[in-house]
């Protein structure tokens, strides 16, 4: 569901942000004319590293940080210099800022409370969220009393009691082991899709981004280099920086010689399938899970001549570091089965390549 240039007449939870700029000190750029549409109903992922301006953006949404310029819509409806409890809006933060002197219950019904509804009326709310996030029976319990991961979902249930039309996670899984927070990207995802409320999340860890969102966008000093699919993003990364940043991926330094052909350093040409970039230097990129080692009976086809500095082992794959003649280095993995490595360190090897595995980028 896309949105107009000024977000009138969209869903309401859909959000548009438009040309939004932010600068810290005069100099640091925290926004740099960053635009963005959401659809209502979506799981919707900022990822970047530290410093890219995700979180900026994200309290500029909830109202914390005022844009110096750019205007934020949310259902249409301006959100621009109104103060966060105004908004419609509820945020998750990293850490679970639930209140320890008070219930679960007590937690998940704050924000009814200080709507003063009706007794009645919050206690069943309550029920409902706890029920949601499966802490059912725990709402006489403190904070203190419960695991990490359990405080994280009444933080949830707390923000989600409201019924916002819009809810921001500011990385609320990092603080939790990993067993945690496998088991709470589970969850946030269960909850978006039942509450059907349009979720912004914000993470630096790609492999969350990948499994949890309808749709990424990546960001980096401010901007935003790519929205896509989770995968649009692997698949087809639009820049260096992002493929490199979503997954593993093998960068080969090349020269585009002609369309869908390239030359490597070391003089060696590869094919591929999708380019229509003009001649010059790219980089191509080749996921590791992409390249295999060619059999000894094995016709040529595309592939690359090297030896195996180093095997890793890892339950399910084997990775296979391998020293191309050309002076690059590249990474293949091929699925273990519980056999024995297919090639051993020092041993020459041909690396094979679909044309279709390989895409070209800009530098």
């Amino acid at each position: 569901m896309g949105l107009g240039e000024d977000g009138a007449g969209s869903a309401p939870g859909a959000l548009s942000c438009r040309n939004l700029r932010k600068t810290f000190g005069g100099t640091v750029r925290a926004l740099d004319d960053v635009s963005i549409d959401i659809a209502a109903g979506e799981f919707f992922t900022l990822l970047g590293p530290s410093g890219c301006g995700k979180t900026t953006l994200l309290r500029a949404i909830a109202g914390f940080e005022a844009q110096d310029s750019g205007t934020i819509h949310l259902g249409g409806q301006p959100l621009d210099g109104l103060a966060p409890p105004q908004r419609p809006v509820n945020t998750v933060f990293q850490s679970y800022a639930v209140f320890p002197h008070m219930t679960v219950a007590e937690n998940v019904g704050f924000a009814l409370e200080m709507q003063r509804r009706p007794k009645a009326v919050i206690a069943a709310r309550v029920e409902e969220m706890l029920a949601l996030v499966r802490l059912q029976g725990l709402g006489g319990r403190k904070p203190s009393q419960l695991s990490g991961g359990q405080q994280q979902r009444v933080a949830l249930a707390r923000a989600l009691a409201a019924t916002p039309r819009l809810l921001l996670l500011d990385e609320p899984l990092s603080a939790l082991d990993l067993k945690l927070r496998n088991e709470m990207r589970l969850e946030l995802k269960r909850l978006q899709s039942e509450t059907g409320i349009t979720f912004v999340f914000v993470t630096h860890d790609q492999h969350e981004a990948l499994t949890m969102s309808d749709r990424i966008a990546v960001m980096r000093d401010g901007k935003v280099l790519q929205v896509g699919t989770p995968t649009e993003i692997y698949e087809r990364p639009a820049l260096r920086f992002v493929a490199d940043f979503i997954g593993e991926a093998n960068l080969l330094e090349a020269t585009r010689i002609a369309p869908g052909r390239f030359r490597l350093a070391g003089g060696a040409e590869l094919d591929a399938a999708e380019d229509t970039g003009p001649t010059g230097p790219v980089t191509l990129v080749l996921r590791p899970e992409r390249a295999h080692l060619a059999g000894p009976d094995e016709a040529e086809g595309q592939s690359l001549a090297g030896a195996v500095e180093q095997v890793v082992y890892d339950g399910a794959d084997t990775t296979y570091h391998i020293a191309l003649d050309s002076g690059a280095t590249l990474r293949l993995r091929e699925p273990s089965h519980g056999a024995p490595a297919q090639a051993r360190a020092g041993d020459s090897v041909r690396v094979r390549i679909d044309p279709a595995s390989l895409r070209a980028v800009p530098d």
